[in-house]
């Protein structure tokens, strides 16, 4: 059988906390040699969130060595252990003035990245997540200038996944972010991370699509492996973009 035509593979990734469990690095670079080994390669790697477990300089900088090996479109967004200064400077190369929503356009589809973390004093953490008045009509206007197929991505799944360690520290007043979705019919589907297991469920009448997780998984509440499951394998979803708005995806535990 032949293969049919791809218009986009992304490979997404999410949660790699560097500087966190002692095996962080290696497992990212495992991850990125998995990724650099395919032919043809993904058209963008997309990391949504918790890049770092402290939010530190030095772990940005270990970050950064471990994603600068991926020599295509990359675009990763910030997480509740990311603080939000540091991540600027330290993957973005610029100081933070807000929220750092942003947007990367292929030929075939974009994607619109909405910053969630709740800021916090130095040394804390605000686990659940947000989206500003200024974030949502951020997204409103990049959706109302480009009728391409648009994946919106964030940290914070913007509804109960059924794992009641992750539910209460979801993204908070989710309807907000419908309401915008719902505006702009080319709106594929929402892509997060946060939650460290592979699920799939739906959200503003989308796909949502929670990308598993790099450093660890988090198991369901029946399963034999406690809350955080740091010898399961690392791993990576793949969205394959097949044009009008279709998105199927495959995940691998490496």
């Amino acid at each position: 059988m032949g293969r049919g035509p791809v218009v986009t593979l992304v490979a997404h990734l999410t949660d790699l906390h560097f500087g966190g469990p002692a095996a962080a690095r290696e497992r990212a670079d495992r991850v990125l040699d998995h990724l650099l080994a395919l032919d043809p390669a993904p058209h963008l790697l997309l990391v949504t969130g918790d890049v770092a477990d402290h939010g530190t300089a030095e772990e940005y900088a270990e970050a950064r060595e471990v994603l600068s090996r991926w020599p295509g479109p990359l675009l990763v967004g910030t997480g509740n252990h990311d603080v939000r200064d540091t991540f600027a400077r330290g993957l973005l190369g610029r100081e933070s003035d807000g929220p750092l929503d942003q947007v990367l356009d292929l030929p075939a589809a974009r994607f619109l990245m909405l910053d969630s973390l709740v800021s916090a004093p130095p040394g804390e953490r605000v686990d659940p997540g947000e989206l500003t008045d200024e974030s949502l009509a951020w997204l409103d206007a990049r959706l109302a200038e480009d009728d391409r197929p648009a994946y919106v991505c964030l940290h914070h799944p913007p509804v109960d996944i059924g794992v009641s360690l992750m539910d209460p520290i979801r993204l908070r007043e989710p309807e907000r972010l419908a309401a915008v979705l719902e505006r702009h019919p080319h709106h594929a589907a929402t892509l997060v991370g946060h939650a460290h297991t592979q699920c799939a469920t739906t959200f503003a009448g989308r796909p949502l699509l929670v990308g598993g997780g790099v450093a660890s998984t988090v198991p369901l509440d029946a399963e034999p492996f406690g809350l955080i499951w740091e010898a399961g394998p690392p791993t990576v979803a793949f969205h394959l973009l097949l044009g009008e708005g279709r998105v199927v995806t495959h995940w691998r535990a490496l």
